[in-house]
């Protein structure tokens, strides 16, 4: 009888516990506004004015010393800067916060680790950690999203390949082949750094259109494409319509190669293609870069991760041969995406394209007209489904297994198509 005397009483003392733990529960953490941030002495900076604050865009994406690799660091006082960094200007003085809609979403895996947000003035890239679409949504399908505000006091703009990032202090380390590198910054890694500076704010609905304000723009034709043919575009979320892809010196269905692969100042590129920059051992010899065609989206050999490219224009724009011609784009997939081993489209397949749009070059100028300049505009997509959904979606379960069919007898396994030249630029 005491026993049980006993164990009734604990079960009553754990369920007053329950209900207390439960009556307790913290209530969700209040969403951050401009209020909250200027109550902290905080200045509110659009993305552009931020962008505006870096050292001229043009050819700033080398990372190949430290002189030439581009940062500014964001300090509250000029005594916290190193003796470096205001010899060369590498800071900006003030107590600044940036916000906007979230535009990208990574739980497929081909954005990585960043976060890419837009205020209707221009937008960046936040380099975070994993699994951001939890913590920070955007539905592309619906258009759902939210606001984030950055507190800067602390933090890094840095330029990769001509792209601005805002992330974690800058890194040097010797590289797989034993060269020095250098990187502009790093990813906020640490959760509680993170929860210092990234703010979740309240709910939004992403607009699209054709004006400049719109979050996410819309380009038809290649006179559109045109007038984004320059930085501020950088970093958006963009609807492409109308594309075509292009087979570029490899051969398609037909047998044929209809047009020359691309060139991009003095490389030269195929398309489709996958680029291994981490070693790979061919013919008994170790290659560092290597672009070989293959008609999967990307593709993993050896345990290494490539990442592919398929090359899209604009209808007239077929003849070109300049990798930086307006209208010109290439789409690059990650080899650790959820969508990396969906086929490659046919040569002539068109459609339309929603993916963040970018540029890969560490010497590209857009002041000049030459458009035989090193570097490529490259287009991110976030989910497969915003790739040439119209290509994918008309096809059969047929034409879909004559599709793989052809891609299993037609991919090189052991060949190298055009190898590229080793360069310290091209080895990350």
């Amino acid at each position: 009888m005491r026993f049980i005397k006993i164990f009734i009483f604990a079960l009553t003392s754990l369920a007053c516990v329950g209900c207390y733990e439960q009556f307790e529960t913290p209530a969700v953490p209040t969403q951050m506004t401009d209020e909250i941030m200027q109550a902290q002495g905080m200045e509110l900076l659009t993305i552009k004015e931020l962008k505006d604050m870096f050292f001229p865009l043009n050819n700033s994406g080398s990372t190949n010393s430290q002189a030439e690799t581009k940062y500014k660091r964001f300090v509250l006082s000029e005594s916290e800067c190193t003796e470096y960094e205001i010899k060369n200007d590498r800071y900006i003085v003030g107590n600044y916060y940036i916000k906007g809609k979230v535009i990208s979403n990574d739980e497929q895996g081909n954005i990585y680790k960043s976060l890419h947000i837009f205020d209707g003035t221009a937008a960046i890239e936040l380099k975070l950690t994993n699994g951001l679409f939890a913590d920070y949504p955007c539905n592309l399908d619906t258009k759902e999203s939210c606001w984030v505000y950055v507190r800067l006091a602390g933090l890094y703009m840095g330029s990769f390949r001509m792209m601005l990032s805002i992330g974690d202090t800058p890194t040097e380390s010797l590289n797989a082949y034993g060269i020095y590198k250098y990187y502009a910054n790093s990813n906020i890694v640490s959760p509680n750094k993170v929860a210092l500076h990234v703010f979740k704010g309240a709910d939004c609905t992403l607009t699209e259109g054709k004006n400049t304000t719109d979050d996410i723009y819309v380009v038809e034709n290649s006179t559109e494409a045109q007038s984004i043919y320059n930085a501020d575009f950088l970093g958006r979320l963009i609807r492409f319509k109308n594309l075509t892809v292009t087979y570029r010196g490899v051969k398609n269905e037909s047998g044929a190669e209809p047009y020359p692969a691309l060139t991009s100042g003095s490389n030269t590129n195929i398309y489709p293609s996958w680029l291994c920059t981490s070693g790979i051992v061919v013919d008994g010899a170790v290659q560092y870069v290597v672009s070989k065609p293959w008609y999967k989206l990307a593709y993993s050999l050896n345990n290494i991760s490539l990442y592919g490219s398929t090359a899209l224009c604009y209808e007239d724009k077929l003849s070109s041969t300049h990798a930086s011609t307006p209208g010109f784009y290439t789409a690059r997939t990650s080899g650790y995406s959820r969508f990396a081993g969906k086929p490659v489209p046919e040569d002539g397949a068109k459609g339309s394209v929603l993916a963040i749009y970018a540029i890969y070059s560490h010497s590209y100028n857009f002041s000049e007209t030459s458009r035989d300049q090193s570097g490529a505009f490259q287009l991110s997509v976030c989910r497969f489904q915003d790739f040439l959904p119209e290509y994918y979606n008309s096809l059969t379960d047929e034409q879909l297994a004559e599709r793989e069919a052809w891609i299993e007898a037609n991919t090189p396994e052991d060949s190298i198509a055009l190898p590229q030249t080793l360069k310290d630029d091209d080895m990350e």
